[in-house]
């Protein structure tokens, strides 16, 4: 496409129904009479005002205010990603930790990328992207592209709307401020919020010539995508177990049978989330993250067969993590960010706090705070079991304290990538899962 000849044009959208506060919506309506648009829709402004200066969460950044999201035309789903926080939150990992230093962090409001601060030769992020304020003008706001959390936007040359005339963009604004505000909370259970009014900025081609190749790619080539799927369990906790106690979960997954899946990602969230919270601050990086547990082991059952090998299948925390670099490439991580009480003590501290030697300055309670499970799938599903094993500790089943708490009831949230595929003709489409 040719940009100085004014093929493509960009258009700023304001939502048709915005519904402010706390658990607010927008609906971004697309003209139905452009040619076509092209998939790298962008969300701006994407953020809150707050009863009084605090900063986002640090690993989402303001990215942690959606709840859900859909792209639709008219009334049939295209694309969408449901609970989005612990997905994006693994994912805002996948990048090298310079990427995520110069710009995913100022993009996005969080504070992950880490330099080493020569005060105090500490890994911190010295420069802070932003923080919620009382107004609109002086809180810090975020952009989202949305390929991102709609994987069928990377397979779309261009959007016809003689295909789709009725495109819209639907997101649900959460209402939890554990998962959203980070420090310096007025309460220990909220910091009141209201979501600011979102733009959706989009490109936009009217020129026939333009449009006709690649009309004729979709039609001949289809659309072939990895959809985000979800689907949740949960492991009991027993906070006052005998120390060294085994805990074998059995978990089987209805969320996927039929359906081919390529790769699977679980992640482990505190049920009680005010165990999070500590002197009206959310440790490390609250519960978005994934939590680690003492002696954990992971085993996939796909189809009736151990996906890992042995019986147990991963017990260790670097085995963990070669797995998520030998499938996702680049992945940042820290020294403990995937061992349950690293070192024995709370040793990845605010400066200034007791207990243990810091080794990441800028929060509390970063220790075992990216423990995450892949393993490649790579086909169809009649069914799926995820066996969880931990080992229960002696000591306060408090994260705050120890934030990869092994004694306490876990939400273990799953998600795969799901085979889809799209057949178009002239002016229609049908969806399938492949």
């Amino acid at each position: 496409m040719s940009y100085n000849q004014g093929s493509m044009k960009t258009e700023y959208v304001d939502p048709n129904v915005f519904v402010p506060g706390a658990a607010g919506r927008a609906i971004f309506e697309l003209d139905g009479t452009k040619m076509g648009y092209s998939p790298n829709m962008r969300l701006l402004n994407l953020g809150a005002v707050s009863d009084g200066a605090h900063d986002y969460n640090r690993l989402l950044g303001a990215v942690a205010c959606i709840r859900n999201i859909r792209l639709l035309d008219g009334r049939t789903e295209l694309s969408a990603l449901r609970s989005p926080a612990q997905y994006l939150a693994f994912k805002a990992q996948q990048r090298t930790n310079s990427d995520n230093k110069s710009s995913a962090s100022w993009l996005k409001r969080s504070v992950i990328g880490y330099e080493i601060d020569q005060q105090n030769r500490k890994l911190n992020h010295i420069f802070m992207p932003g923080t919620l304020n009382t107004a609109e003008g002086t809180t810090s706001s975020a952009y989202l592209d949305l390929r991102e959390v709609f994987p069928i936007l990377n397979s779309m040359p261009i959007i016809p709307t003689s295909v789709f005339p009725n495109l819209k963009i639907e997101i649900e604004f959460g209402a939890n401020s554990l998962n959203q505000v980070s420090v310096n909370q007025t309460a220990a259970t909220t910091a009141a919020q209201s979501i600011l009014r979102p733009i959706l900025a989009v490109d936009y081609v009217d020129d026939e010539r333009i449009m006709m190749p690649l009309m004729r790619a979709l039609r001949d080539n289809g659309v072939r995508w990895n959809e985000i799927e979800h689907d949740r369990t949960h492991v009991v906790g027993r906070a006052a177990e005998v120390a060294g106690t085994k805990q074998n979960n059995n978990k089987q997954s209805m969320g996927f049978v039929g359906k081919r899946v390529e790769r699977l990602l679980i992640t482990k969230q505190l049920v009680d989330q005010q165990q999070t919270v500590i002197a009206n601050e959310v440790a490390g990086y609250g519960n978005v993250a994934s939590q680690a547990m003492l002696k954990q082991t992971t085993q996939v059952r796909l189809n009736g067969k151990n996906v890992f090998p042995g019986f147990e299948g991963i017990s260790k925390p670097m085995e963990r993590l070669g797995l998520i670099s030998d499938e996702y490439g680049a992945c940042q991580a820290y020294p403990g960010s995937a061992h349950y009480r690293w070192s024995n003590a709370n040793v990845l501290m605010k400066q200034g706090t007791s207990g243990g030697a810091a080794v990441v300055d800028s929060g509390k309670a970063f220790s075992g705070a990216l423990s995450y499970d892949v393993c490649r799938i790579g086909a169809r599903v009649a069914d799926l079991q995820i066996q969880i094993g931990r080992e229960f500790d002696a000591s306060p089943a408090n994260a705050a304290q120890s934030p990869s708490a092994t004694n306490l009831a876990l939400n273990i949230n799953m998600y795969a990538e799901v085979d889809k595929a799209m057949a178009i003709t002239k002016d229609s489409y049908r969806i399938v899962y492949v």
